[in-house]
């Protein structure tokens, strides 16, 4: 015969909260409830487990050894709770929250347009645009479902990412009156130019500053520092410096001659991702989203 646990989940929740706010006072307020009711509940769950889990000293709550282990499992209902919560969520509202990374908004245009008019019709698809490691962050904390962005390494384990595309080319491009020595320029002499990039948490902007390094190059001050792609190329027209972009971003600028590409002797890729949580990897509208992206990102040339 199967048996059931007596414990009750919700003071193992409870029992986390505590732990990662690091306050009873704290818990209590994220949590909508009495600190008399927090406090009885880990006094509940000490008592079922026969051990003293906590010590507060000077309002600092401290994991005890047994605590420490308790803790591991704690973390791990927390956030298969939260994961069912918020797959539960995502099938009854048909709800899909993408964030696009702005650098791959013109390849993922067509999809927008596109995506389940058919096939989902139900589907509301709500949309945001912007820096990527601000994007993951809101997978992070559920803010966003599904989150386009370039390949990094964003140090977030509790995040499944699925690669969406092969490494695109990044071409580097001026101004139509910016003069160029000579081309195609070796990194070093690319330093001598001014660059326009996204700010520091921009990953192109890092990958610049990682390719410089990697050359034994000191990446001068950024001639302008924008965290928008359109107003990056806007000033890079008006010769404010050089910059980075893929092909289809400013191909229109540049068969109009108002912008010109710039050979490099060592190109830069960049590869896309779709980075969802663990527990939305099997939703067919996030599949059936991924499918469409890849395919608008296998037409880019």
């Amino acid at each position: 015969m199967e048996t059931f646990p007596n414990l009750d989940a919700d003071n193992l929740v409870i029992f986390y909260v505590v732990v990662t706010e690091k306050s009873m006072t704290a818990a209590a307020e994220k949590l909508f409830l009495t600190q008399p009711a927090i406090t009885y509940r880990i006094k509940t769950l000490e008592e079922y487990t026969r051990v003293k889990l906590l010590d507060i000293k000077k309002h600092q709550v401290i994991l005890t050894p047994s605590g420490q282990e308790v803790f591991k499992y704690a973390r791990e209902i927390y956030h298969q709770l939260l994961g069912a919560d918020r797959f539960i969520k995502s099938i009854r509202e048909s709800n899909l929250r993408v964030g696009i990374a702005s650098i791959y908004t013109y390849v993922a245009s067509p999809v927008l347009n596109a995506i389940f008019e058919e096939h989902q019709p139900s589907v509301k698809l709500t949309i945001e645009s912007g820096n990527a490691m601000n994007l993951v962050q809101n997978v992070t904390d559920a803010r966003l479902d599904l989150a386009i962005v370039p390949r990094f390494n964003y140090n977030n384990d509790k995040l499944k990412s699925v690669e969406i595309s092969y490494p695109m080319k990044l071409h580097c491009f001026a101004g139509r009156d910016q003069i160029i020595d000579h081309q195609p320029l070796s990194w070093k002499e690319l330093n001598n130019y001014p660059l326009v990039s996204g700010p520091s948490t921009s990953v192109v902007r890092r990958m610049i500053s990682e390719r410089f390094k990697r050359e034994g190059i000191e990446m001068k001050p950024l001639a302008a520092e924008v965290d928008n792609i359109v107003w990056c190329i806007d000033l890079v027209e008006h010769g404010k410096g050089l910059s980075f972009a893929f092909k289809s971003f400013i191909e229109p600028q540049v068969k109009e001659g108002r912008l010109k590409l710039v050979e490099l002797t060592d190109d830069l890729f960049l590869s896309a991702d779709a980075i969802m949580s663990h527990d939305l990897f099997m939703n067919p509208i996030i599949n059936r989203f991924i499918t469409m992206v890849k395919a608008a990102f296998a037409t880019e040339t």
